[in-house]
């Protein structure tokens, strides 16, 4: 009896429509390799998929989803071995280099896409009067939770989610880079000698903060523990939603073209309030629906809102004469929606024939 097939799930029909192509154009045992562990590894593949699908599938669909399971899991895995073998024999049969050759010139250096990315993020608010403001990884539950109105049972707190130091258990790795925006606003928010604060003699203060986060993830093809973000914030006399708006609005036009459109969803920070998400329109379908948007036509690019009055109060600022906006964004996120990368761990490999085709990122 021939496998159902019609009862896979539309995303791993797409991936076997692809599967010969790829396969194919795998020139190499590391390839092959990466090919191997997005279809038949153990966690996180497409197999692995599958078998969790058929746990949930209903009792009288086990049986022949159970068959065509099997039935493309053996093909993926005959197909995979027969192409490792012809790679192993083309290794075998290229002949010893010429000594009396040159050597090869070594590739040139070049920024990491996630770099090229946030330097990039940073360009696009530059117009605007951002700079860039850095703090330690290494941080205090004070500046990466007390500072920013997070409650002390929320989940984040837990052992589960950060990574805290056992020999001083109130140091951490820093789970954002929102803490920078904590350490900023206090230093603006000090008074000086002649009782006058940073904030009253610039008369407000907007940076970004580019830089790496932790968090206790497992490593799969969307999660890592260690991964980037780029916050910013502005703080003024009068800084309302609209600002933010107008300002994301452009930034995203800098960076995905003038032809970028954006929306707002109502969204829950405890930094923030009110809080939002936006959207951009799908810059590779155009909102048509693709694999990157999941035929939304929209794809989810960061969290904001106006600055909580806990947050500035913290910091000693006045909320009832001082006002503002915050906005963070995953770079990976961002880079892997730009690329259509497919899996987050690429970025971390350092295979230069993936950097090599990252260029579309500059």
């Amino acid at each position: 009896m021939e496998p159902q097939l019609e009862l896979l799930p539309p995303e791993i029909l797409e991936a076997q429509s692809a599967f010969a192509e790829r396969l194919s154009a795998c020139a190499d045992l590391d390839a092959l390799l990466r090919m191997k562990g997005a279809y038949v590894g153990r966690e996180g593949s497409h197999a692995a998929r599958l078998m969790e699908l058929l746990k949930t599938a209903p009792k009288e669909q086990k049986r022949d989803l159970g068959a065509a399971i099997n039935a493309l899991k053996n093909a993926w895995e005959e197909a995979l071995k027969t192409r490792q073998a012809e790679l192993e024999a083309t290794k075998k049969a290229i002949p010893a280099e010429d000594a009396t050759l040159p050597p090869p010139r070594p590739p040139e250096g070049a920024l990491h896409p996630l770099q090229r990315l946030m330097d990039r993020l940073v360009e696009a608010f530059r117009p605007l009067g951002y700079h860039v403001e850095e703090g330690p990884e290494v941080e205090t539950e004070e500046h990466n939770f007390d500072g920013l109105n997070i409650p002390a049972d929320h989940p984040a707190r837990g052992s589960s989610d950060t990574f805290y130091f056992s020999a001083r258990p109130d140091l951490l790795l820093r789970t954002h880079t929102s803490p920078v925006q904590v350490r900023v606003l206090k230093r603006y928010g000090t008074k000086n000698a002649a009782g006058v604060s940073l904030l009253e003699e610039k008369g407000g203060l907007r940076f970004l903060a580019p830089g790496r986060v932790y968090r206790k993830d497992e490593i799969d093809p969307t999660h890592s523990p260690m991964f980037h973000q780029v916050e910013g914030m502005l703080v003024a006399k009068g800084i309302g939603m609209q600002h933010l708006k107008g300002t994301l609005a452009y930034a995203m036009k800098a960076l995905f073209g003038p032809g970028a459109d954006v929306r707002f969803r109502p969204s829950y920070f405890p930094f923030v309030e009110p809080g939002c998400e936006m959207d951009v329109r799908c810059p590779l379908c155009g909102g048509s629906g693709c694999r990157v948007c999941k035929g939304s036509g929209w794809v989810e690019i960061l969290g904001a809102g106006l600055i909580h009055p806990k947050v500035l109060e913290h910091a000693g600022i006045d909320p009832t004469v001082w006002s503002g906006f915050a906005f963070g964004m995953g770079v990976e996120r961002t880079a892997m929606m730009v690329s259509q990368s497919p899996d987050l761990r690429l970025f971390f490999e350092n295979d230069q024939r993936f950097l090599a085709q990252m260029g579309g990122l500059d």
